[in-house]
């Protein structure tokens, strides 16, 4: 129990990091609605989403070392896709197009429909713990070679939830900081 507690405690201290800063438009821009319907989907969406991944990378880690050729083929490929993407913007447009339609449809279903909101919430919640999991910080490394080391399990992955429940936890005190300082600026 104490080392899920410790694990919360380092999610929390992770707005320290700077690998919060990539997140922070993100949820600030979640921050203009409501708390329940925009900033609550996707903090628990974002803590979710960055839970799995790392219980999958933990997980992972023991097959690993035998997908290694293969991935640093598949890798190999995607780099020279991207390079051709940025040589030929025409294959960068045909790359992007079917992200950007999703996005389009997105903003369209939340601007249509408020029950749509606390979705789109979620989704970007999820997108945002995706991009956050490679990032997290030391205390992150430190799960991690736990799980390495012990073998993934639920207490691993508890952890590993523990850890993103803390770092919702510390953006949403920041938003509601944020939201406070925005007010007291405004009266001003």
């Amino acid at each position: 129990m104490l080392i899920i507690l410790v694990a919360f405690l380092g999610g929390v201290l992770t707005i320290a990091s700077p690998c919060i800063l990539p997140i922070l438009p993100f949820v600030f821009a979640r921050g203009s609605g409501s708390f329940r319907t925009h900033a609550l989907p996707l903090l628990a969406g974002m803590a979710v989403a960055f839970a799995a991944v790392a219980s999958l990378a933990a997980v992972g880690g023991a097959w690993v070392v035998t997908l290694n050729e293969g991935a640093r083929y598949a890798a190999m490929g995607l780099l020279a896709l991207f390079g051709l993407a940025l040589l030929l913007p025409a294959v960068g447009d045909w790359m992007s197009r079917p992200l950007v339609a999703l996005g389009n449809r997105l903003t369209g279903a939340a601007s249509g429909s408020p029950r749509a909101a606390p979705l789109l919430s979620l989704g970007l919640g999820v997108g945002t713990g995706l991009l956050w999991a490679p990032c997290a910080g030391p205390i992150l490394g430190l799960l991690l070679t736990s799980a390495a080391l012990n073998g993934a399990n639920v207490q691993t992955s508890l952890l590993l939830l523990s850890f993103a429940c803390g770092a919702a936890v510390a953006l949403a005190a920041a938003l509601w900081l944020g939201r406070g300082m925005a007010t007291a600026l405004r009266r001003m």
